[in-house]
């Protein structure tokens, strides 16, 4: 259902939908909330008394305003602002406006985020009960597994389709749930075991810290250094190699493009845990006796495995405490390249180093839980920051990801180099 807003109304000419909404309280009528946030918006814009957001003067138009219900599970609106006679910047930041207008019945929705269209001819303002909790809750590890491979499931309302997305960057300080997050997501792919193409499910630890205890796990060596972390990076980096030159001879035979996902290639994964730290284990300069040994190689093969990886369906999870990119932080080369951002517990300084300030201005700042977070990604879905809050999962994590890593490595020992 489409309702239209009052059309072009001169400013100070018009009280209609204050009128109408007077006339629906006095009756006791409640009126489709599509059309009743309609109203209210037009009574923002309109009054005066309400800081005449648009700076009208007498005899200017306000912009036109189409309310629609959309979703299916949750009710959440869109609201199209037209940008006939103003900026697209002067119609998006109407959403804090739009935001405090909502009273009444839907005194607990928001405007959680804008979209604007290609020829920048109106802006669509998401509007959800933020009240609404849209966490998955699974009882065993089994239930994780209703999506495709290729689908991690976060919530109800958000997937992160490994089709059209990239490596991901998860920030977030101590008990903000982020470890927790990652191996949700890790759980939706390893218990479907490797493929013959050197998959893998890499985690690195490098502070032996819990996921340190998980078969499998790469941690630092018994001098404190990171040879062994480094050897199973370049093993990983190597894979991707191997994948593609597979991809590459799939696409002769076939005449056309064939793609990780269409080969049955699953997903393979490298997770770097307290990746500040990481870092740090590496020297800045090489030694004479083995000159691959440092930051630099260390560096040169992340990059490699960031922006090579997804088209063989490799990935880096990169999980930091803070998204700073000073030294020893977040190099400003991987944080542009990594296409999945997520933030766990934000706050708006964290959020403004893995974002510029006009994709934030939508979001609450407000205190979260842990499993909050604001995430996007550039899959032409998520592409603006949105409000998502990962599984809760009430089963022993580590004890049943520690399982399938075991039954995942004995399967792909099982295959062989040679059939892998």
């Amino acid at each position: 259902m489409i309702i239209s807003g009052f059309r072009k109304f001169p400013i100070l000419k018009s009280r209609g939908s204050g009128m109408v909404l007077l006339i629906s309280e006095i009756f006791s009528i409640k009126l489709p909330l599509e059309l009743y946030i309609s109203l209210l918006v037009n009574r923002a814009l309109l009054d005066p008394a309400r800081g005449n957001p648009l700076h009208l003067k007498e005899g200017q138009y306000l912009p036109t305003i189409r309310c629609t219900k959309c979703g299916l599970e949750q009710e959440h609106f869109a609201l199209k602002v037209t940008t006939e006679g103003f900026t697209p910047e002067q119609i998006r930041g109407l959403a804090p406006v739009i935001s405090s207008a909502l009273v009444g019945d839907v005194k607990d929705y928001a405007v959680t985020r804008t979209r604007e269209n290609l020829a920048k001819k109106y802006i669509d303002f998401i509007i959800e009960d933020m009240t609404m909790d849209h966490r998955l809750v699974f009882s065993s590890e089994e239930k994780m597994l209703s999506s495709p491979i290729t689908r991690l499931l976060i919530d109800k309302r958000t997937t992160i389709d490994l089709t059209t997305s990239g490596s991901m960057i998860c920030a977030g300080k101590t008990r903000s749930g982020k470890t927790t997050g990652i191996i949700s997501q890790l759980l939706q792919v390893v218990p479907y075991g490797p493929d013959q193409y050197w998959s893998e499910c890499l985690i690195v630890d490098p502070k032996r810290a819990e996921l340190s205890r998980l078969p499998y796990t790469v941690t630092v060596d018994e001098d404190g250094g990171g040879r062994a972390i480094l050897a199973a990076i370049k093993r990983f980096a190597g894979s991707i190699t191997k994948r593609q030159d597979v991809l590459n001879g799939l696409s002769e035979v076939d005449g056309n493009a064939v793609h990780w996902w269409e080969a049955v290639m699953h997903p393979s994964f490298l997770f770097l845990d307290e990746f500040v730290s990481l870092r740090t284990l590496f020297p800045k300069r090489a030694e004479k006796e083995d000159p691959e040994y440092c930051i630099a190689t260390f560096d040169a093969l992340l990059k490699r495995i960031v922006t090579m990886g997804a088209s063989a369906g490799c990935y880096v999870i990169i999980s930091i405490a803070e998204a700073s990119v000073e030294e020893g932080g977040l190099p400003a080369m991987l944080r542009s390249a990594m296409s999945t951002k997520i933030l766990f517990r934000p706050t708006m300084p964290e959020a403004r180093l893995l974002w510029s300030a006009e994709k934030l201005e939508n979001l609450p700042d407000k205190a979260y839980q842990p499993g909050d977070a604001w995430f996007s990604s550039t899959d032409g879905k998520h592409d603006e920051v949105s409000f998502v809050r990962f599984p809760q999962m009430n089963f022993p994590i580590y004890k049943e990801l520690g399982r399938y890593l075991k039954e995942y490595y004995a399967e792909a020992g099982a295959g062989g180099e040679a059939e892998r």
